[in-house]
């Protein structure tokens, strides 16, 4: 038996039964808290940090998991499991890819920490009105070939690699429309020299592991 639950019925003692059940709700309720719920309520949040609370976003995960978990015997256990975590997976992929690529390409490993909190619209990573649109439209084009993997019957072949197909072509599309951009214009979405605070900005460099 590979089931915890299977195993812990086979104990056959009833104080043990209840002690192992109450260890598995804490398990259980602590893991989802950590990995399933704290996090997307802080990444709700910092999309709009005046209109979305920590506490809004807490409501905002509930109510978005209520609704997956509504639908999973509806709509997702009838396409199947493994085919609902690919196309997971194909959307999240190009969002790593232009990560690393804004990061080690683009940024060049630096990073100035002030810029990365403020809501100056000369900040360096204020783009347009928070947006950085290039990001978006490679992350886009990237997700629709990479979704397209899963689901196109003629691209099955290439089903299996759906993640990094979206990750490498979410990469090349983002530093090629980053290094695009016409030399000497102005464009809020390139990230332009920090405007003189009282306290200047930290650049981090990150070192080579």
């Amino acid at each position: 038996m590979t089931n915890p639950a299977d195993i812990v019925g086979q104990v056959g003692n009833t104080a043990l039964t209840v002690l192992d059940a109450l260890t598995f709700l804490a398990a259980t309720i602590g893991i989802n808290l950590v990995a399933n719920f704290i996090p997307p309520a802080y990444d709700l949040s910092n999309l709009s940090p005046q209109r979305i609370s920590f506490t809004r976003g807490g409501y905002l995960t509930a109510l978005f998991g209520f609704v997956i978990g509504a639908l999973w015997v509806a709509v997702i256990d009838q396409i199947g499991l493994p085919k609902f975590v690919d196309t997971l997976g194909a959307v999240l992929a190009p969002l790593y890819g232009i990560l690393v690529a804004d990061f080690y390409v683009v940024q060049r490993r630096t990073l100035l920490v002030a810029d990365l909190y403020s809501m100056d619209p000369d900040r360096r990573y204020h783009y347009v009105n928070g947006w950085n649109v290039r990001a978006v439209g490679a992350f886009a084009v990237a997700a629709v070939f990479s979704v397209a993997t899963v689901w196109v019957p003629w691209l099955a072949e290439l089903s299996g690699f759906a993640w990094v197909i979206g990750a490498v072509i979410g990469a090349v599309l983002y530093i090629a429309v980053m290094a695009a951009r016409t030399p000497g214009a102005v464009d809020r979405s390139v990230p332009v020299s920090p405007a003189p605070v009282t306290a200047a900005p930290t650049a981090v460099e990150i070192p080579d592991s």
